[in-house]
């Protein structure tokens, strides 16, 4: 490996970057990552990085910056991959869940909205079953994370992708938080005016929403894509998935 203050492929890489972030023709863009991908090693990596952090952008653009980066190098031989994958792969069942708390979402922001024109609600009411009903399945979906963050995340930092996942994780706190204020809610529905449960909900509601909304398609689109492509190793995936399989999957029981 090069000398880190001598890398040319870091400062290829630096200027690429930078030229992304200007907005350049994406398919010159896409045709010089493609070049240059397979060329960097995860110290390359960093110091592109660190390069641009030193030069006043933040560490925010950065990490969208190469995860840009990635994808467009990745782009055309990446294409339907997960269609591709065996149906037992630990990439497909993570992102199935991703739709089943699609779906949790969608039913908590109906309850939420049929909760916020009541005037009075006991916990035998249909309404508040449901919410319950949502919660816990949320609340076993921490699992998912826990994976994520436990298994997954740190094999990827081993191939030097340490801030794209930190980008994600710190999505993970909130997540956790917004889940443990609903389940702790629902447990004290009792000692709550109904005023003020109503007005914590809608609250929580809305901001595990929002975060929702960003953090799974940033999973989706382009932290998984660039797993699969980092981490070409069947037997590295299934070393990942052995570990999973003992924590067990959301809604699925085997």
């Amino acid at each position: 490996m090069a000398n880190s203050a001598d890398s040319r492929e870091a400062k290829t890489l630096t200027r690429l970057l930078r030229r992304i972030n200007r907005g350049e023709d994406p398919r010159l863009l896409r045709k010089e990552a493609y070049r240059l991908l397979h060329d960097l090693s995860p110290n390359d990596i960093a110091l592109a990085e660190q390069s641009l952090i030193g030069d006043g952008y933040s560490v925010q653009l950065v990490q969208l910056l190469s995860a840009t980066f990635m994808l467009m190098g990745i782009e055309e031989q990446s294409a339907n991959r997960r269609s591709r994958l065996p149906a037992n792969h630990l990439v497909r069942m993570v992102l199935v869940e991703h739709d089943v708390l699609r779906c949790l979402l969608a039913h908590l922001n109906d309850v939420t909205e049929a909760i916020a024109y009541q005037y009075h609600l006991t916990d035998v009411s249909s309404e508040f079953r449901k919410l319950a009903h949502i919660v816990e399945h949320l609340v076993a979906m921490k699992g998912h994370i826990e994976r994520e963050d436990d298994v997954i995340f740190p094999f990827l930092g081993k191939y030097g992708r340490i801030s794209l996942c930190r980008a994600v994780q710190g999505d993970h706190i909130d997540i956790r938080t917004e889940i443990d204020n609903l389940a702790g809610m629902t447990v004290l529905f009792n000692e709550l005016r109904f005023e003020q449960f109503k007005t914590q909900l809608i609250t929580i509601t809305r901001r595990l929403s929002a975060v929702m909304r960003e953090h799974l398609p940033q999973e989706d689109e382009i932290l998984y894509p660039i797993a699969l492509e980092i981490i070409d190793d069947d037997a590295a995936w299934e070393k990942m998935k052995a570990v999973c399989d003992e924590i067990g999957y959301c809604g699925l029981h085997l």
